[in-house]
């Protein structure tokens, strides 16, 4: 059976419905490379006012025509259904994202074999992107937003800018039904005993051992656990408990850490406890059959959009305290507790198992060192008050079977205008991020899985901050607010310079999030992108005009600048390949961009100035 048709095994003809559903999924992907790769300047489409079409002519000789509107940040939103092809040859096969990009074949610029794997990776996008039209076919954004978080993050459609965005590469069929959170499986986490020399683990001053272990088992499930353990002749107190993805255990553990489970400093005691399911990071997972606990992410060696999804080790020891330190940041700050409402999802506990072998060489690739690894995360809806709900800001461009995204959705339910709407909703995100910034000297990469709305009345009414270990900065300035952070977590965490870590809000927030956020609310009739970048760059006056003893560090972090530097991430593979490196991958810079925001700003004060009197 083809990977294809195994997508859907009760359909009593399976090829049929399946063949429509993967051809919808293609052209969609199709018309998401056409118009991230022009983009990023990987390919240049030029407008035909006689075809009134955009025409792209690649080396190889093939050209696509398309249509669709050009928007603000100079992206294309590609029609899907208008794209064609042709070639100079006789025969013009079905239009294919893999076709497309064998014709773009020097433009893209990979020797064959990493091609190959790229077209392994498109190739896993593609069954999982077949999957989500399948399972989105006939759902409006009204069941959309009635859908409890977990359901509704099985139903989005990944990365928006990544063309590779469901890659996971390392799974086979049987792992994506398991695992990938579109396909609705749940499972039992594996449980190994680790001697405690062997681990490096951190625990909230508030939790102990028992607690993580309780926020996963039942009281049943603990007894049997132990009693495994005991069986080993071993006890709770000589070891770590270690939480393992399925997956992980079934193909990294046993031969990466080879060493370590024949010396017994690792003890395999088995599947226990709850029933978790992932969300749409893969390595962070949800008990779901429980809601008191927390959220637990664990190593996962699959390649998935831009590297492997380990547990990095660097950070463990500080997670907690750090958590912390951002939870009192909130509560003595009056303008995140009171004034708007910030929630900190705080990383109460991490462990990592360093791997001896690997280490015995200087520079093996990155992923050798972070197999084994757990963080736990406080769950979001532990933080919610009455019928609050939240909802990550990757979802509310999502849109359903219509074309209709979510966000037009919670608008209507609102009763609020468009314009109403989106002003709560940057005064209570975009905002408060920026004042994390200014103000603190600390900068969430703030990206549509890592930022979340709650949502009061379907209206914007707090901020949800999580992910710590790896997506938060501090700039590298001696900014008296990070006084009280301890010295060795400034010492571990990245400190990057004002005009570089701006761009955690520029290109993380703005061309990640809100880029796609316009683009479908402005598709739909809800609010212009002149209306949208205006009300932004008001909300974002607003606060500056109110706090002029930040005027300094306003000019250090500037959000208004002409251009912005042009992040590219499918690029960047194009560059790198898909060779294993000591470091973890960063994006290629392509040519600036103009800057919606410095174009609505100047037009907003031209405004003004003509009607003065």
């Amino acid at each position: 059976m083809s990977a294809v048709s195994a997508l859907d095994l009760e359909t009593e003809n399976l090829q049929g419905p399946v063949c429509q559903h993967w051809a919808r999924a293609q052209r969609a992907l199709l018309a998401k490379a056409i118009s991230e790769l022009a983009y990023e300047e990987v390919l240049f489409p030029v407008w035909s006012e006689g075809e009134s079409a955009w025409l792209l002519t690649l080396a190889s000789g093939a050209s696509y025509s398309f249509q669709g509107p050009k928007r603000v940040w100079g992206n294309i939103t590609v029609d899907p259904d208008s794209i064609r092809r042709t070639a100079d040859i006789s025969h013009t096969p079905e239009l294919s994202i893999f076709q497309f990009v064998a014709d773009a074949r020097m433009e893209i610029g990979m020797v064959p074999a990493d091609m190959a794997w790229y077209l392994r990776d498109l190739q896993n996008t593609s069954i999982a992107d077949t999957q989500l039209t399948r399972l989105n076919a006939g759902t409006t954004t009204g069941a959309l937003a009635d859908m409890p978080e977990i359901e509704l993050h099985a139903r989005l459609e990944g990365h928006p800018k990544a063309v590779t965005s469901k890659g996971r590469l390392g799974w086979g069929q049987d792992d994506f039904e398991a695992y990938a959170p579109e396909f609705g499986g749940s499972f039992q986490l594996i449980w190994l005993a680790v001697t405690r020399d062997s681990a490096a683990q951190a625990i909230a001053k508030d939790l102990s051992e028992p607690a993580l272990l309780r926020a996963a088992l039942d009281a049943d499930e603990e007894l049997r656990l132990q009693q495994v353990l005991s069986s080993k002749g071993f006890t709770a107190a000589e070891t770590t408990l270690v939480p393992v993805h399925p997956w992980q255990w079934q193909n990294v553990i046993p031969q990466w850490f080879a060493e370590d489970l024949a010396a017994g400093r690792i003890l395999f005691l088995g599947a226990f406890g709850d029933r978790f399911r992932a969300q749409p990071s893969l390595r962070t997972l949800s008990n779901i059959d429980r809601k008191e606990g927390f959220d637990i992410k664990l190593s996962l060696s699959i390649l998935n959009t831009s590297c492997y999804r380990g547990i990095p080790g660097r950070y463990i020891p500080i997670g907690p305290r750090l958590s912390d330190w951002l939870a009192e940041l909130v509560e003595g700050d009056p303008f995140l507790s009171r004034s708007h409402r910030t929630l900190v999802l705080r990383e109460v506990a991490g462990l990592h198992v360093r791997n001896a072998t690997f280490d015995l060489i200087a520079g093996v690739p990155y992923r050798y060192h972070e197999g084994l690894g757990a963080i736990w995360r406080e769950r979001l809806d532990s933080k919610l008050e009455g019928d609050e709900r939240a909802v990550m800001l990757s979802a509310l461009h999502h849109r359903d079977c219509k074309g209709r995204p979510l966000v037009a959705e919670y608008v209507a339910r609102s009763g609020l205008t468009a314009t109403d709407w989106f002003t709560r909703l940057f005064d209570e995100i975009t905002v408060p991020l920026y004042h994390f910034l200014c103000r603190h000297g600390v900068s969430f990469i703030a990206h549509g899985q890592n930022i979340s709305v709650v949502l009061r009345d379907w209206a914007p009414s707090a901020l949800v901050v999580k992910d710590f270990q790896g997506d938060l900065d501090l700039v590298d300035q001696p900014f008296e607010e990070l006084e009280s952070l301890p010295q060795d977590i400034r010492d571990t965490l990245p400190k990057k310079r004002p005009e570089v870590i701006v761009h955690n809000i520029q290109t993380g927030h703005f061309v990640t999030v809100f880029r796609f956020i316009s683009e479908a609310a402005a598709a739909c009739g809800l609010i212009d992108e002149a209306t949208f970048y205006s009300l932004l760059a008001g909300r974002l006056r607003t606060y500056q005009q109110d706090r002029p003893e930040l005027s300094e560090r306003f000019r250090l972090f500037d959000l208004f600048a002409p251009k912005i530097p042009r992040v590219c991430l499918n690029k960047a593979r194009f560059e790198i390949g898909y060779a294993d490196s000591d470091q973890r991958p960063s994006p290629a810079v392509g040519n600036d961009i103009e800057n919606p925001l410095h174009i609505f700003d100047a037009l907003s004060h031209a405004h003004k100035e003509e009607t003065c009197p």
